[in-house]
């Protein structure tokens, strides 16, 4: 069976290319449900530009959390990825 990642569409942020929900494997634990964010914006930018996106992502997470919490229930953790 594959491990389709569940996109989440109506979880919207200037910052965010995507957002989706993964089940993770790891080890001989049980799996964790993990939301992933991918930005738009890339670590290789100028290190200011970078750390004020960044801040103004982290500022915004507990809404987006609850946002994704309301339309896929609970996850476990959350990992931000950048381009």
């Amino acid at each position: 069976m594959m491990n389709v990642p569940e996109r989440l569409t109506s979880v919207t942020h200037p910052l965010i290319s995507s957002i989706y929900l993964k089940k993770n494997y790891s080890g001989m634990h049980d799996s964790e449900d993990v939301l992933v964010i991918e930005t738009n914006f890339s670590n290789s930018e100028a290190a200011e530009d970078f750390d004020s996106q960044l801040s103004e992502l982290l500022f915004d997470l507990h809404d987006l959390q609850i946002q994704a919490e309301e339309k896929i229930g609970h996850f476990d953790r959350v990992d931000i990825r950048t381009c």
